[in-house]
């Protein structure tokens, strides 16, 4: 029995999709597998450890969830070119979302899942086509950019953001400003009194940030409605 224009157009997203996604897991893999060998320079997995580790433990609880919630709303063929091309919470599903508030469509839908994928599919080529003229702007402008007059400023770039993120946390949360604070502190000071890797670091402030999301979740359960 042939099958349905529907059932063979999602046969075939399903088929490219896994095909693509395999090919380029294999390309990224590859490539620093190649050049290691090529060079005889393998890292030390006593280092990797504790950044994979650490990797892992905070995504793990992260990737089954977003693929469950988002794939309603993006469908396959978005859900698998946002995948290929990254940045699916800040742009891929925001997209989505208010294209189909916009045109009043139905999460869930076939009308969703298509316009899911040529809105997804824009957004990609508008990511690709910025991403390619900052490259290019920054080999023309690489002279100044490096100046010793601006290399100060730069240094600081990556300061400065996560600043701003941890600023943007507490503001949004005035009332745990004095829970944030000692427990920032507490890592600080273990950070650069010890000799322990890194990569740990990350792992004790992601038990902190568990124990205080169970600890808030618990007082706001108890609290009556």
């Amino acid at each position: 029995m042939p099958l349905q224009p529907r059932e063979e157009f999602n046969r075939w997203i399903h088929s490219f999709g896994v095909t693509s996604n395999a090919v380029l897991c294999a390309m990224m893999i590859g490539f620093p597998l190649a050049v290691s060998a090529y060079y005889n320079l393998w890292p030390s997995f006593k280092t990797l450890l504790p950044s994979f580790a650490t990797v892992v433990l905070i995504l793990a609880p992260y990737w089954p969830a977003e693929l469950i919630s988002y794939m309603p709303v993006m469908g396959p063929g978005s859900l698998y070119m946002s995948y290929i091309t990254g940045n699916v919470t800040n742009l891929r599903m925001p997209v989505t979302i208010g294209t189909i508030n916009i045109l009043g469509i139905k999460p869930g839908t076939d009308e969703c899942h298509v316009m899911s994928l040529i809105a997804c599919g824009a957004s990609v080529i508008t990511s690709t086509v910025i991403l390619a003229l900052g490259i290019f702007a920054a080999m023309v402008l690489a002279p100044v950019l490096q100046s010793p007059a601006l290399k100060p400023a730069f240094d600081y770039v990556v300061p400065a953001l996560f600043g701003g993120l941890v600023a943007q946390t507490i503001l949004k949360s005035k009332k745990d400003f004095v829970v944030y604070i000692p427990a920032l502190a507490v890592n600080l000071i273990f950070c650069y009194f010890t000799k322990i890797n890194g990569a740990y670091y990350m792992l004790i402030g992601l038990v902190l940030a568990v124990a205080f999301s169970v600890a808030e979740y618990k007082k706001h359960k108890k609290q009556p409605e």
